[in-house]
């Protein structure tokens, strides 16, 4: 009787246990199985840092120096990829080269930025419809990179247009758009901080030379769309002998358009070049101030400078003399990892320039100029009608090798004037996604 009583506890015991065991294994189950908690999802925020034509039209020399546009991000369909690096920015002017043979040495380390000025949009931005972008599936990835323009100029039209147009949207493509000068970017591309550059052959030969591996893959434009503008009472070029005139920094596309023009007068030892701010706005600036008797200037501070009654003394374009003004730049090693990333941007550039030389898309074009170049619709379409000749005379942005060439020859580089100017730049990835014909 013992035993058996012994052995009805020890059941009772056990059913309990069981029983505890299967409350608790239900419990977890319960806490386990429910689905996890997701944070709400957050919307990126509405872009409102585009360029803005309240900037003066006269800047002081040291705030045309630091000043940049802080491009808006690129509109599009797809949904926003983050990223967590900083906008590249002009940079500081006291940061740029004070002879052409530093501007010509690689940097080691990436180039000192400062941080972007906010803007508030054009009101010939704001009129352009926003419906005009052009309507096409997007892809279902979207990756963002990094580009860069010297200055606000309309050389780099095409390049804004890809960007506020949604061509670079249609290629997956987010392209974050800052200004750092020419020389800069070199240290950025090579440093991956920059993925595109758009800066001169001279800037990108001149780095390569010194064991830089950057190479141009189009052209902006292969026409110095730079003039030289003086005092106006120097009514020639060669007056200007013993004078200094300006530009933007050491080793720049400003600084070989000097010498380009000076060349042709024979002038190279009688006038002086000077580094004057950074930025072709701070060379009108020095010039009001009478700091140098004149500068190289590019649209639409041309149309500034002519109301202020300067005297245009060179006009590039109309020189005639093939100089890559500047063009769009990778480093090899990125184009090597990143071929697909590299053609897309091509192909979105292309699209660009062939809308850019359309007469029927003038007005968008027009209102995207006086964006980047934070000017009013008169400044912005003279700045038109100085590259529509570029867009419409080459149907491909093809880097021309006598533009570079020319360019070596006045670099101040002493291997320059013999390197071979293929070995800079190649026309293989434009021209595999350039239309027929």
């Amino acid at each position: 009787m013992a035993a058996g009583a012994s052995n009805v506890t020890m059941r009772h015991s056990l059913r309990w246990i069981a029983a505890l065991i299967v409350v608790l294994a239900a419990g977890c189950t319960s806490t386990s199985s429910a689905p996890p908690t997701q944070p709400p999802a957050t919307s990126a925020p509405a872009a409102t840092s585009a360029p803005t034509a309240a900037a003066a039209a006269k800047p002081t020399a040291a705030g045309a120096a630091t000043a940049t546009a802080n491009i808006p991000p690129q509109a599009t369909a797809a949904p926003a990829v983050a990223t967590t690096a900083a906008n590249p920015a002009a940079t500081n002017a006291a940061a740029a080269p004070a002879t052409r043979e530093a501007a010509a040495t690689v940097p080691a380390a990436e180039a000192q930025q400062t941080p972007a000025a906010q803007a508030q949009p054009t009101s010939a931005a704001a009129a352009a419809p926003a419906a005009s972008t052009p309507a096409a599936a997007r892809p279902a990835a979207t990756i963002t990179v990094k580009g860069a323009f010297a200055q606000a100029s309309s050389v780099q039209g095409a390049l804004y247009i890809a960007r506020e147009k949604g061509f670079f949207s249609r290629h997956g493509l987010n392209v974050d758009l800052s200004q750092i000068g020419g020389t800069q970017q070199v240290a950025a591309l090579l440093s991956g901080e920059l993925q595109f550059g758009a800066l001169g052959a001279n800037e990108v030969a001149n780095a390569d030379l010194r064991g830089a591996d950057l190479v141009m893959i189009a052209t902006c434009s292969d026409l110095p769309i730079f003039s030289l503008y003086a005092n106006k009472k120097y009514t020639s070029v060669p007056e200007l002998a013993g004078q200094s005139i300006g530009v933007t920094t050491a080793g720049s596309a400003t600084d070989a358009a000097a010498h380009l023009f000076l060349k042709q007068y024979d002038l190279l030892d009688k006038v002086k070049i000077l580094p004057a701010g950074g930025t072709v706005p701070a060379i009108l600036a020095a010039m009001d101030q009478g700091n140098i008797a004149g500068g190289i200037l590019s649209p639409p501070t041309t149309a500034r400078a002519e109301d202020a009654g300067y005297a245009e003394l060179v006009n590039g374009s109309r020189l005639g003399v093939p100089m890559n003004h500047s063009g769009i730049a990778v480093s090899r090693s990125y184009l090597k990892d990143h071929s697909d990333e590299v053609k897309n941007f091509l192909a979105a550039y292309q699209e660009a320039w062939t809308y850019a030389a359309d007469p029927a898309d003038k007005s968008d074009v027009v209102a995207i100029l006086a964006q980047y170049t934070q000017s009013d619709n008169r400044l912005a379409e003279i700045s038109y009608q100085a590259m529509v000749p570029i867009w419409t005379g080459n149907k491909t942005p093809r880097v021309n090798p006598q533009a570079v060439s020319n360019l070596l020859q006045v670099s101040g580089v002493p291997e320059a004037a013999s390197a071979n100017p293929d070995q800079f730049f190649d026309d293989s990835l434009i021209d595999s996604v350039a239309p027929p014909g």
